[in-house]
């Protein structure tokens, strides 16, 4: 069987279509219509000849086709874009000084730098992961150009403020009686007061009993069943336990995050890679590929 040659609209609504779970939120991802969608994913699999995704009445799963065309189409798809960006950037010249939570330092976020570079051969890339405080007083201090940071009530209120999900985070053989092992970060971190705050309301009893600076540290801890963590969803790893309202544990606030850049000096460089990183963060929807089963940053925009 001979397949056709393959339209990057029609993989964009396949994969839109595998990773939000659903047509209707893959086509408010994608500024389509539903119907628009359902028409593309229909054409896609008239080209391949083969189902891509079984339907039921309440759930959609990818076939064994659909599984090998998502791996491939995601790749045909960064390959467009990043050729799009290439073709369309501005010359940029120069060095650029980036900061970054630690738990945003891999996976998606990390890969947009890399691409960032590609796409910008004449560009020096310097990255500082650290937690915020460091990284609002190094801004302060001109050490570094921008960074994606906790919101800081001392700093002027950004005008985007991108909200990611805590959670409560556990793995297998903790004990989840009071007093509770805790897994925390020092002062300042704001996860400390969220918390402390949430389990007293709650009328839990608990103890302190790892404190780490390293999010990768307290990860650890958590997957070895030494305590329960507050986490935000883009430091959520696979074998962890999410503990909600009905596991006896309160509910978290979301977490704010913004891009800050420098207090004094701009360059072309910072400019074009805040624009960059706004458009990222903003599209970053879903918690996870409902179908495909990859893990993106949960993020809303307030």
């Amino acid at each position: 069987m001979t397949i056709g040659r393959f339209n990057i609209e029609l993989l964009e609504a396949f994969v839109a279509v595998a990773e939000a779970g659903n047509v209707t939120h893959a086509g408010s991802r994608l500024n389509r219509t539903q119907p628009c969608v359902s028409t593309q994913l229909r054409r896609l699999e008239e080209r391949v000849g083969k189902p891509l995704i079984e339907r039921s009445a309440r759930t959609m799963n990818l076939t064994p086709a659909g599984r090998i065309l998502y791996q491939h189409a995601t790749e045909i798809l960064r390959s467009h874009e990043e050729a799009r960006l290439r073709l369309s950037a501005p010359e940029l010249t120069g060095t650029v000084h980036v900061g970054l939570p630690e738990w945003y330092a891999t996976g998606q976020l990390q890969s947009i730098f890399c691409n960032f570079v590609r796409i910008h051969p004449n560009v020096k890339l310097e990255m500082t992961v650290a937690d915020s405080a460091t990284l609002h007083e190094m801004l302060s201090n001109n050490e570094i150009n921008l960074a994606i940071a906790l919101v800081s009530s001392t700093k002027q209120m950004p005008v985007e403020i991108f909200e990611e999900p805590l959670h409560w985070a556990v793995g297998d053989n903790c004990p989840l009686t009071d007093p509770l092992p805790l897994i925390m970060f020092p002062e300042p971190c704001p996860f400390r007061e969220i918390s402390f705050g949430s389990l007293a309301r709650a009328g839990r009893q608990w103890y302190e009993r790892i404190t780490t600076t390293s999010v990768a540290a307290a990860q650890v801890a958590v997957l070895s069943g030494a305590g329960l963590c507050c986490l935000p969803s883009g430091a959520i790893l696979e074998g962890f336990k999410i503990l909600k309202e009905q596991d006896g544990f309160p509910k978290l606030p979301a977490t704010q995050l913004a891009i800050y850049t420098q207090s004094t000096t701009q360059s072309p460089i910072v400019d074009y890679l805040e624009e960059h990183l706004n458009d990222l963060l903003q599209n970053a929807i879903a918690p996870r590929s409902a179908l495909a089963g990859k893990m993106q940053p949960d993020l809303r925009v307030v």
